[in-house]
């Protein structure tokens, strides 16, 4: 795989990303994606080099509806909404997309977590999945 070079002459992590607007419309939950899958699975078969991470970036704006308790267990956090994000491997997205057949994101079974390279990061599910993939012998970029 041809990786890219940032600036600065470090590995550039190459990215496809996607934005989820979840909100509650007449009573029910309606998620809309930026792009949509369909035109991000386009976008992937035009890129060079392929993503080495997918991102998605949720947005609860009436807080979290039921269908999406999966990304907290925070009753207050559930009650006023807000951001979260899925980050995961490209195959670990596909493999998420096709199980998405209700209109609604379903939780990632292989999360990565915040790479060093951007910050890192040292929150429950970030220091988890650092330690999944250590005991997988992956090294996350």
């Amino acid at each position: 795989m041809r990786r890219k070079q940032s600036g600065k002459g470090q590995e550039q992590i190459v990215t496809l990303e996607q934005w989820a607007e979840i909100e509650i419309c007449e009573g029910r939950t309606v998620t809309t994606l930026y792009p949509a899958n369909e035109e991000m699975l386009k976008r992937l078969g035009e890129m060079d080099p392929k993503p080495h991470l997918v991102y998605r970036r949720l947005n609860f704006r009436h807080g979290v509806p039921p269908e999406y308790y999966w990304t907290t267990d925070n009753e207050a956090q559930r009650a006023s909404g807000g951001h979260g994000i899925q980050r995961m491997r490209l195959e670990t997205w596909l493999t998420t997309i096709a199980g998405e057949e209700d209109g609604h994101l379903g939780p990632c079974l292989e999360p990565l977590p915040r790479p060093l390279s951007r910050g890192g990061c040292d929150c429950a599910t970030c220091r988890e999945a650092r330690e999944y993939w250590e005991r997988m012998g992956v090294t996350v970029p």
